[in-house]
């Protein structure tokens, strides 16, 4: 097939498509109608003679075909861009632009406060977008996300890293609880059920503490596994749970429940809070200030936290 035969307006469409999965979404992106990207759906499963997105339940979800298409596509439109499209400075006061912030609930609560202050004040036609962040570190930034935030291990090369933070780490549990004393014994670590806040089997924060545990030959009991981080204060208020977690974490759930913090009974490393982003974003001045705004307000907030 000839290049001049293809529409290349099709191109940001189907980059747009394939990042969000949604007709409404895509449209949002491209700043253009709801018809004129169905329409464009159309052409693009014509042309390809695919579905392109499925829609199961109340979801939609890429085909294989879709799959293999959307790093290819990001990659051809980001270079279609670099080609054609002046970037001009950005602008916070005037510019009208929307980010897709992935994120735990916990570091969500901490920054998108100090963020959104900012907005209010500086750029009121920008939008955020959060959502939950994937458990591969490969698709971190999948599905049209902007920046990720959270503790990462072996980001791919096509993604740069900004260290915010080192958060040491820490047990916490309830202030009464019967089977700890004044400090946290190994032999307690080893018989009292955990909590493991993590967004799924192996997460980083549990591989720390599961190695630690076998290379001094020990284990732990988790009898509960949860993605969310503001559920585990009340849980661990109610019952005989432990957790290990960052300092951060355990600062904001002492002020929601009566809780107690102990120092760890085994050698943990530091928890590197950090965000990522695609390489190729490094330039731009829209990215570049929402960058900005993270690293800034995760201080602000965290010396607002230690204060």
């Amino acid at each position: 097939m000839k290049l001049s035969g293809v529409d290349a307006n099709l191109l940001p469409a189907l980059d747009a498509l394939l990042r969000e999965k949604n007709v409404t979404r895509a449209a949002r992106r491209l700043g253009v109608g709801q018809p004129a990207v169905s329409h464009s759906l159309a052409r693009l499963r014509n042309h390809f003679q695919d579905e392109l997105l499925v829609l199961r339940g109340r979801t939609y979800f890429l085909t294989d075909k879709g799959e293999k298409l959307a790093e290819v596509v990001a990659n051809a439109t980001r270079a279609m861009a670099a080609v054609f499209e002046e970037q001009p400075g950005f602008e916070a006061a005037t510019a009208s632009s929307r980010f897709v912030v992935a994120c735990s609930d916990l570091l969500g609560f901490i920054i998108i406060p100090e963020v959104l202050r900012t907005l209010q004040s500086e750029a009121e036609h920008v939008e955020v977008e959060l959502r939950t962040p994937t458990t591969s570190q490969a698709l971190l930034l999948e599905g049209g996300v902007d920046v990720a935030l959270g503790i990462f291990e072996d980001v791919p090369p096509s993604m740069n890293q900004q260290a915010l933070d080192d958060d040491p780490p820490v047990c916490i549990a309830r202030e009464d609880h019967s089977g700890i004393g004044e400090h946290l014994t190994l032999e307690a670590y080893g018989d009292l059920p955990h909590l493991e806040i993590a967004s799924g089997l192996g997460s980083i924060p549990e591989r720390h503490v599961e190695r630690a545990l076998s290379a001094i030959g020990k284990q732990r009991r988790v009898t509960l596994r949860t993605p969310y981080y503001l559920l585990a204060p009340r849980i661990l208020e109610r019952t005989d749970h432990i957790a290990t977690l960052p300092a951060s974490a355990a600062e904001q759930f002492t002020k929601m429940a009566r809780l107690r913090v102990f120092p760890p009974p085994i050698d943990l490393p530091t928890y590197k809070i950090s965000q990522v982003w695609w390489n190729d974003r490094n330039d731009d001045r829209g990215h570049t200030w929402l960058r900005e705004q993270i690293a800034s307000s995760y201080l602000r907030a965290r010396r607002g936290d230690q204060a």
